[in-house]
């Protein structure tokens, strides 16, 4: 428990709650970005390290080394020594589950009990973070909805691993998803809406409901047409959450998209061109929680900052 109510009349001292650079890993880069959340007109400063073929592949780390060394240069660069980073999509798993409550019962427990209905991997080999979202009354007891992110646990630690052996202080993680809608969409807003993170390679798409990620996809692109294999994925996405009513009920009003500019470009035309068009489908603006941008115009391109997201919600994730 967060106790957010309170935590205004009582801010964390600053060295409980240091400015930490916000990192995010591909198979082709590691992306970081810095700024003071605390400000108004923050300075933004990022950074985008290429990592050479195989380094990390489908969001595995596979030499740890080699990311070591360029987490090493990012460290030197922001002249910072805590990072907050996210876990790839590939390792995450999103899902809503019931559990019961009541007095001596333990949620945590209950969720642990769920990862191998849910997940293809045994207990003992994932992490797991979960957010509550309601509670109801049935007949015998009360249950809660919970939000569960599940994360390949050892692919976890080799990140963990290569940020100690850098040199960095490691102040906290969160899954890609949520980082990015962090960022994309304005704190303490009500609703459904779907964020499409749009990259040359692979497409997420991701179902958010006050805030929070309630499910999310991940489609490998293939040579070929981008925008119909995004569309496969896409239907595939609204039949589910319609399906397993996790939006419960509502519609997606709003779509928002990010990524690589050129990728994110094509997602918007094609669902302006399919059967199940959304008239509020926008590419995102990652400054939405940190900046106005009609009255200061971010150091950094708008076509650059799309691809940003992930690290820009890093940056704005709470440290617990």
């Amino acid at each position: 428990m967060r106790f957010e109510f309170l935590s205004k009349y009582f801010p964390l001292p600053q060295f409980l709650a240091p400015r930490h650079i916000g990192v995010s890993f591909s198979d082709l880069s590691i992306k970081a970005i810095s700024f003071d959340r605390t400000l108004s007109k923050p300075e933004l400063k990022k950074a985008i390290i290429p990592l050479e073929k195989g380094t990390i592949i489908d969001g595995k780390i596979v030499n740890t080394r080699e990311v070591a060394a360029k987490l090493s240069e990012i460290k030197e660069f922001f002249n910072s020594p805590f990072i907050f980073f996210t876990v790839p999509d590939e390792l995450t798993f999103v899902f809503q589950v019931l559990i019961p409550i009541g007095r001596g019962g333990n949620a945590i427990e209950s969720v642990a009990f769920s990862i191998e209905e849910n997940v293809p991997l045994a207990l003992a080999d994932t992490v797991f973070d979960f957010t509550p979202i309601k509670i109801a009354q049935s007949e015998a007891e009360y249950q809660a909805s919970v939000v569960v992110a599940a994360c390949v646990k050892k692919e976890v630690e080799k990140f963990v691993n290569a940020i100690h052996e850098s040199g960095l202080e490691l102040v906290g993680c969160i899954h890609e998803s949520q980082a990015i809608a962090n960022a994309v969409i304005l704190k303490k807003s009500s609703g459904t809406s779907c964020i499409v993170h749009a990259r040359k390679d692979r497409v997420g798409i991701y179902l958010v409901k006050d805030n929070t990620v309630h499910f999310s996809t991940l489609r490998s692109i293939l040579e070929g047409d981008y925008k119909n294999q995004f569309l496969d994925e896409y239907e595939k996405f609204l039949e589910y959450s319609l399906k397993y009513n996790t939006g419960d009920g509502q519609d997606v009003k709003t779509i928002f998209v990010c990524g690589e500019f050129e990728y994110a470009q094509k997602i918007i035309e094609a669902i302006a061109g399919s059967d199940n068009p959304v008239k509020n489908a926008k590419l995102s603006n990652i400054w939405a929680n940190v900046l106005k941008i009609e009255e200061n115009t971010p150091s950094i391109s708008y076509e650059d900052s799309l691809n940003l997201a992930g690290p820009a919600g890093a940056v704005l994730s709470e440290i617990i």
